[in-house]
């Protein structure tokens, strides 16, 4: 029923930081004059979802896997400040403690969610 996660405080804060930070550099969406995010947290069975959904265009499935990697940034964001760290230390954080990130798509936008396993198993 809770939701209780045992990990490293402070590098568990840096990813949603990232991630949040992430979400509002790009969740401005072409159709709409305001930036709109949504943070989430819920339990899935021995998991715990903490995720970041953005409605603004959103990452090509081709590119999802790659963006997770170091110094990827890709031809939208080039102009945009950051070095293309951001989504990689997230999937280092979460591997770290015992999980892992997907990206799915919002249509419009992305949904980063990090499922990490509860503590106390």
């Amino acid at each position: 029923t809770g939701m209780t996660l045992c990990g490293n405080r402070e590098l568990l804060v840096q990813a949603l930081v990232n991630l949040i930070e992430n979400a509002l550099k790009y969740a401005q969406n072409p159709d709409d004059a305001g930036v709109r995010v949504a943070l989430e947290g819920y339990r899935d069975g021995d998991t715990v979802v903490l995720a970041v959904r953005d409605f603004g265009t959103g990452i090509q499935d081709a590119d999802k896997e790659r963006v997770l990697h170091r110094f990827v940034r890709l031809e939208e964001s080039r102009n945009a400040p950051g070095s293309g760290l951001g989504l990689s230390l997230v999937s280092a954080v979460a591997r770290l403690h015992g999980g892992r990130v997907t990206l799915e798509d919002n249509a419009p936008g992305l949904v980063v969610a990090l499922p990490l396993p509860v503590s106390g198993r």
